[in-house]
């Protein structure tokens, strides 16, 4: 998942059905702090040598997707009928979590943007500029470990990609090499929460080319940014799946300068793309929390009530409930991304 300035987040949380999901006893990972981050690491790599890791996160939806949203819900989901539903009683666990309360704290979590440094973490070339590398608290400049989001991303100039905290190790379909390559969440059913505001801050540099005031969350597929996430080759040529299919999701958008308007859209180079003019209010003075919800090839991308807990379990009642479809609810939209 990526996320751009200005920004401030309060938690994010990553659920999973546990048939999809690494074992309770895997998944329970030390909370990363400002230290320590080496042996951490070094642990975690260990781990990760020992066993084989969920694929990468594959954010595209399959061959038949529809999508809606509205000034309350954003929804994208499927027209056909599958076999992926579970029963009620399923329980899909938390496996990542993050808390800007201080000092700043994530479990199964590493964040990352394209700063590449080999002198710290990551590489850079030439040909393919800076590679992913690990960030400091605030995304500004690349570090040497692991380190905890603190919560701010001050303006659009600012952008980090969060991705799981499992090393890849030769397992990953393709990275860069001496790139910081993490994997994403594989899986049809996942689920992401959520809680941030987004204040009014212009950008602070001269760079005129660059959105101002217009902050984002999407997800890629994980082998675009541990490629080359931006630009192509010296030679212009594209270098990542993004353009030949693999695509995005934006999961709200504010699409220019100071726009109040968060809209989703998919994009899919060369395929069937959507998104439509419904909108939620940008939250300004105050957080709102917010789900993307991954089940049965559907995507439902939705606010939530302020009483909505991050807690270490969703049940499937409450999935169910999320992913819900009212054709008669003004607040629901529905339209096929496909054939």
């Amino acid at each position: 998942m990526h996320l751009r300035g200005p920004m401030n987040v309060s938690q994010i949380a990553v659920y999973k059905l546990p048939d999809q999901s690494i074992s309770a006893q895997k998944l329970k990972s030390q909370p990363i702090r400002r230290s320590n981050y080496n042996k951490y690491l070094s642990r975690k790599l260990e781990e990760s040598r020992s066993r084989k890791l969920e694929p990468m996160i594959n954010t595209i939806p399959r061959e038949y997707l529809s999508n809606s949203s509205s000034t309350a819900t954003l929804q994208i989901q499927s027209l056909r009928v599958n076999d992926l539903g579970k029963a009620a009683g399923d329980t899909w666990g938390r496996i990542a979590y993050y808390t800007s309360e201080a000092p700043a704290e994530a479990t199964g979590f590493a964040f990352t943007a394209n700063l590449g440094d080999p002198q710290k973490s990551g590489t850079f070339d030439y040909a393919f500029g800076n590679s992913l590398g690990y960030v400091i608290g605030d995304g500004s400049k690349v570090a040497s470990d692991n380190t905890p989001f603190d919560g701010t991303l001050e303006t659009s100039e600012r952008e980090i990609a969060v991705f799981s905290d499992e090393i890849c190790d030769g397992d990953c379909e393709y990275a860069r090499p001496n790139t910081v390559a993490h994997h994403g969440w594989g899986g049809p059913s996942k689920a992401f929460l959520i809680e941030f505001q987004m204040d009014h801050y212009d950008n602070l540099g001269s760079d005129q080319g660059m959105l101002s005031d217009a902050p984002a969350w999407w997800f890629l597929n994980a082998a675009i940014p541990r490629i080359l996430q931006y630009g192509n080759d010296r030679n212009n040529i594209p270098c990542s799946c993004w353009s030949t299919g693999c695509g995005e999701f934006d999961a709200f958008e504010l699409l220019g300068r100071g726009e109040m308007r968060a809209k989703s859209t998919i994009h899919r180079q060369g395929n069937r793309e959507g998104g439509d003019s419904n909108y939620f209010l940008r939250p300004v003075g105050h957080t709102l929390k917010f789900a993307v919800i991954f089940h049965d090839w559907n995507i439902t991308a939705t606010v939530l009530d302020d009483s909505f807990d991050f807690s270490q379990s969703l049940t499937q009642a409450q999935i169910d409930d999320l992913v819900a479809y009212d054709q008669d609810d003004a607040a629901h939209s529905l339209f096929s991304v496909g054939d």
